[in-house]
């Protein structure tokens, strides 16, 4: 029941065992067309998951954050400046009422005395 074309299992020269018959396995391939090749780009940035983008837009987008930030600041300045000035002049009121209160107790005050 063998058949003349028996399968046998030699070692291809690739180093794959072959399974096929011999003379199938040592018959050279038809040309086969050339596949073209693809000029793919396969770089890959993680920026745009994360939400960090390096294009125009996000200069752009980072300008005008930065921007904002200075007037935010700028403005929160300007209003302890207000805040500064308004407590110096508290503080020199306070100081300036302490000198009167010391000035007028170490000036002794001689009782007015009437005349009869």
């Amino acid at each position: 029941m063998a058949s003349a074309k028996s399968a046998s299992s030699t070692p291809h020269p690739d180093g794959i065992l072959s399974t096929l018959p011999e003379s199938t396995s040592r018959s050279p391939s038809p040309a086969l067309p050339e596949i073209p090749t693809a000029n793919l780009d396969l770089t890959f940035s993680f920026g745009p998951i994360f939400g960090q983008s390096n294009g125009p837009d996000s200069r752009v987008e980072n300008v005008q954050k930065r921007a904002s930030n200075v007037l935010k600041l700028t403005q929160e300045n300007e209003k302890l400046k207000e805040e500064l000035r308004a407590m110096t002049a508290r503080l020199e009121a306070a100081e300036r009422k302490r000198r009167e209160l010391d000035d007028s107790k170490q000036k002794p005050h001689y009782p007015v005395q009437q005349s009869s």
